[in-house]
């Protein structure tokens, strides 16, 4: 049995290139939500935000999402900070706001053995951008937010649980968007909309009516 040849020329030919992969409206989503979260943590402000989002629509190439989003942080990454927060603790029972209520832009819910029912459809926002700290073991969230709001719960870490937005076509860029992050341990992530005729338009601190 004989060897081929070596052939010399062979050993500086460049191998093919990957082909373009093009992208989907879900991708294009998943990369506003890293966005919305960049903006959460100050990693960018509004304008660059503003900017960013524009070239996302846009997009038609992998490629072209990516180089959206190289310098941030990937799902699973966000830390917030303790500062400018409001912390919410509690062991056994039940924790409610409803009602007109302020939201601050953080929010640190710490709870064991019991639920957390929070209803922002009459609230008042700080800020556009909500980000939610969880930490609850052997309960759960039940979130309400107000028409037109969107939700990221793509960083929430679940071990026997879930995390579901039961929403109908929410919207991938809403006012506020809430980031919710952190941990739940045996219980359940659940975001609705606002209960039957109580449709309003989300308000921010500073406006009237």
């Amino acid at each position: 049995m004989t060897t081929p040849a070596h052939n010399p020329a062979h050993d500086g030919e460049a191998r093919p290139e990957p082909m373009p992969m093009r992208i989907s409206d879900a991708d294009r989503n998943g990369t506003l939500r890293r966005l919305h979260n960049a903006v959460a943590l100050g990693l960018i402000d509004i304008e660059e935000f503003e900017e960013r989002s524009a070239l996302v629509s846009q997009a038609r190439l992998r490629s072209d999402l990516d180089a959206l989003v190289t310098d941030l942080p990937g799902p699973g990454a966000i830390v917030t900070s303790a500062t400018d927060r409001v912390e919410l603790r509690g062991v056994f029972g039940s924790l409610k706001r409803h009602g007109e209520w302020i939201v601050p832009t953080r929010l640190a819910l710490h709870r064991r053995m019991g639920s957390i029912d929070l209803d922002l459809t009459r609230a008042r926002f700080a800020g556009p951008i909500v980000v939610i700290e969880l930490d609850l073991k052997f309960g759960g969230l039940d979130l309400r937010l107000p028409d037109g709001a969107s939700a990221s719960i793509d960083d929430v870490e679940v071990i026997v649980g879930s995390a579901t937005d039961h929403r109908r076509d929410v919207p991938a860029e809403g006012r506020p968007h809430v980031v919710l992050t952190g941990k739940v341990v045996w219980g359940s992530v659940d975001i609705r909309g606002p209960q039957t005729g109580w449709l309003r338009r989300p308000r921010f601190l500073g406006e009237r009516g």
